[in-house]
């Protein structure tokens, strides 16, 4: 788990909406729309990659 302020060092990740993600895909299983994880993994996950990766170069 990250700390909050990790987290507000590093505003440029979108961090409240990768918690919403998985609050759904924990609790709200069922309410899932494939074409929503398919939509997020093609289009949110290659944006946020290389922001994670500079954060690890930078040894965070």
């Amino acid at each position: 788990m990250l700390t909050k302020a990790f987290r507000a060092e590093h505003p440029e990740i979108e961090w409240d909406v990768i918690e919403g993600m998985r609050h759904v895909l924990v609790h709200s299983y069922y309410t899932i729309r494939p074409e929503q994880v398919w939509l997020t993994i093609e289009t949110d996950i290659p944006a946020l990659k290389p922001q994670i990766e500079k954060l690890v170069e930078n040894g965070v």
